[in-house]
């Protein structure tokens, strides 16, 4: 979202927040929605950076919410914002709170599992990573959750399968099927990180890094002049990126000892 767009989504959010419930006939529908506009407003303001501020109104939201209101979102982010300030005892209170309200919630099961590893509480952090696949197994994003955390524990053949997993189910997300090709690919799974690097790139034609990513696994899978082709579109969308720059110039040197043309100037 463009800034523009954020500061009239803010605006938005402050005066819905501050419309008074006299004289109105649902006081309580009122008070939720109220409580909503704030936790909307917090979550921007996380979103930007601010996590001191998106606190001051998470809180706020907290102390003017109908005992009606489910709070599970809105604990959750109150533990996303105390992670970025590092304050992980915090965070881990109200990851518990969200749980407690609604013991289902899917979004506080992954972070708090990524707290839990992060913590070192590794066989935890784990039981939570699959307790939210067993919640909803058709949710490609918890199996890149798990799959990240297989990741960082070295477990790369199973950080792979749970990422073409999470690729196959969240075929038209962009972020799962680009994160989904980095971790094949660090796997050294390299035909199947081409098969999602090509996926990520169809999916964001006009983005550069998707097709600098494309070509440097074509290029690393011997495809020389399809590599070629994707770093140059990289180019012309991001003229001054030095790694594609580089990558290309390695590129042109290999062709140019196989005796293959290249478009270079």
């Amino acid at each position: 979202m463009n800034q523009g767009r954020h500061d009239e989504s803010k605006r938005t959010f402050l005066t819905c927040a501050d419309i008074p419930d006299e004289n109105l006939k649902d006081p309580h529908a009122h008070k939720s929605s109220v409580t909503s506009c704030l936790y909307n407003l917090g979550k921007l303001l996380h979103e930007q950076g601010h996590q001191e501020e998106a606190l001051t109104v998470f809180k706020e939201a907290i102390q003017k919410m109908p005992k009606q209101f489910a709070p599970q979102s809105l604990y959750n982010m109150m533990g996303e914002a105390y992670i970025r300030l590092n304050k992980l005892t915090e965070a881990e209170h109200w990851y518990t709170e969200s749980l407690r309200a609604k013991p289902d919630h899917i979004p506080a099961h992954l972070t708090y599992g990524k707290l839990l590893a992060m913590t070192g509480r590794k066989t935890e952090a784990e039981r939570y990573f699959l307790k939210a696949i067993q919640l909803d197994p058709a949710k490609g994003n918890c199996y890149m959750h798990y799959g990240q955390f297989l990741l960082e524990e070295s477990r790369l053949l199973e950080a792979a399968e749970m990422a073409e997993k999470a690729a196959r189910l969240d075929s038209g997300e962009f972020d799962v099927v680009f994160s989904a090709a980095h971790m094949l690919r660090q796997a050294s799974l390299n035909e199947a990180a081409e098969k999602y690097y090509g996926q990520a790139a169809s999916l964001r034609p006009n983005y550069p890094a998707a097709l600098m990513n494309l070509g440097a696994i074509l290029h690393l899978n011997g495809k020389l002049r399809e590599a070629e082709a994707n770093y140059l579109r990289a180019l012309r969308l991001k003229p001054d990126d030095g790694i594609t720059q580089s990558n290309l110039r390695k590129l042109w040197n290999i062709m140019e000892k196989q005796g293959l043309r290249t478009t270079s100037p």
